[in-house]
């Protein structure tokens, strides 16, 4: 059992149980009962807001029910110790012939991560240990893939990142931390505060303008929809594939904002002219973090006032004076993150073959990890598949 608050959960699930001399394993492999485990896991510490409840139960009932996917959230105890070490929210996923064991994500989360419970291992020996078990009890699969993990969970070792298997991730997030709106805007120095006071103006003088918190599901259903046409026509102009309006994935937004927006963990916030969403920003916040999910803006005709820049900073404000004080920019290597504030989190991944099926997958994923803790060797191989690439295309051209 895991106490918390004076109420006690017992987070090892309806999965079934197997021991080993340090830890029993418990694998919930229905929907009812993955649910059930990760419901009861609230307790436990989370790595962002992308771990909470509320995210991780919209996604098992919308994005998790694709036909390809099967759940696996692993409760492990530490049975020595009569305690919960770490409750993951994995799933089974078959893809291109492969079957493969990963986070529950499907490319909507953007850090992954354990809930850890008290038991939790801080060293590498005690890492490998609970990997070694977790691992003898997961299904039969050609390669586990873990990716987009934060070093760090709620100030503790991520276990999964201390594996040597574990290697830096090409991916990193942008994070904000401050203790008010005031030290924001000092931070950014007077150049940046008069754009941004430049931009505001602009805006403004456009007439009926407003910046407005979304706090009802029928409005931000409505701004949601926005959202996902100039996404959309942003990625389709750029010749890019847009995948979120897969029904799975397009509906776990929806649910995220009618299941999150009244506790105030999903945040809705937009800038409009008359009735037009000009720019807008779906966020989750938990305690005092925030982390951005999608923004958009409705594009080059409003480029004169980076709507996108004044819609994230008026949240900042606004939330900043709730009590926030660290606002996430997610993954996304852009300037404008850095422009805000965002300094880099590190992230880790793991891929570990389990037939020879996993095999390249596991190579594949050695070899960059290889290369990105080596810049000088990454470049040169970088220009020497350049060079293989240009022969084809050269003699093609020339035929």
């Amino acid at each position: 059992m895991l106490t918390a608050a004076g109420v006690e959960y017992d987070v090892r699930g309806w999965g079934q149980e197997v021991r080993t001399d340090e830890y029993s394993v418990a694998v919930a492999k229905s929907f009812a009962d993955a649910e059930r485990t990760l419901g009861m896991a609230g307790p436990l510490a989370a790595a962002s807001p992308f771990q909470h409840r509320t995210w991780l139960a919209t996604w098992f009932e919308t994005a998790g029910r694709h036909p390809h996917v099967v759940p696996l959230v692993a409760s492990i105890r530490d049975e020595a110790r009569g305690q919960v070490a770490m409750v993951l929210p994995l799933i089974e996923l078959r893809q291109n012939g492969r079957i493969l064991i990963e986070f529950a994500d499907l490319g909507v989360t953007d850090y992954n991560a354990p809930l850890l419970g008290p038991a939790a291992p801080h060293c590498v020996a005690g890492a490998r240990k609970l990997w070694a078990a977790l691992t003898r009890h997961l299904p039969k699969a050609d390669a586990i893939r873990l990716t987009k993990m934060p070093g760090v969970i709620a100030g503790r070792p991520n276990p999964l990142a201390l594996l040597s298997a574990s290697q830096p991730s090409s991916l990193h997030g942008n994070v904000l931390k401050l203790a008010s709106y005031d030290e924001f805007k000092r931070d950014r120095g007077r150049t940046y505060r008069k754009e941004l006071e430049r931009s505001w103006r602009v805006f403004e003088r456009l007439g009926g303008t407003e910046f407005r918190r979304v706090t009802d599901v029928e409005s931000a259903l409505g701004v949601l929809q926005r959202i996902e046409e100039q996404q959309e026509r942003r990625i389709r102009g750029l010749g890019l594939p847009y995948i979120l309006d897969t029904p799975d994935i397009a509906n776990f937004y929806r649910e995220l904002v009618i299941g999150g927006l009244g506790s105030g963990y999903t945040v809705m916030t937009v800038l409009l002219a008359g009735e037009d969403v000009v720019a807008a920003l779906l966020g989750v916040r938990d305690d005092g973090v925030f982390s951005m999910v999608r923004i958009s803006n409705a594009g080059e005709a409003w480029r004169s006032c980076s709507p996108g820049r004044l819609v994230i900073t008026r949240t900042i404000e606004q939330l900043s004076a709730e009590g926030c004080g660290c606002f996430d920019f997610t993954i996304g290597d852009y300037e404008f993150k850095r422009r805000l504030g965002g300094e880099r989190l590190e992230l880790f991944e793991l891929t570990q073959a389990r037939s020879l099926r996993g095999l390249p997958m596991a190579a594949e994923a050695s070899l960059k990890g290889h290369l990105r803790r080596h810049p000088r060797l990454a470049k040169w191989s970088r220009q020497l598949f350049q060079r293989r690439a240009a022969g084809p295309r050269l003699m093609m051209a020339q035929s």
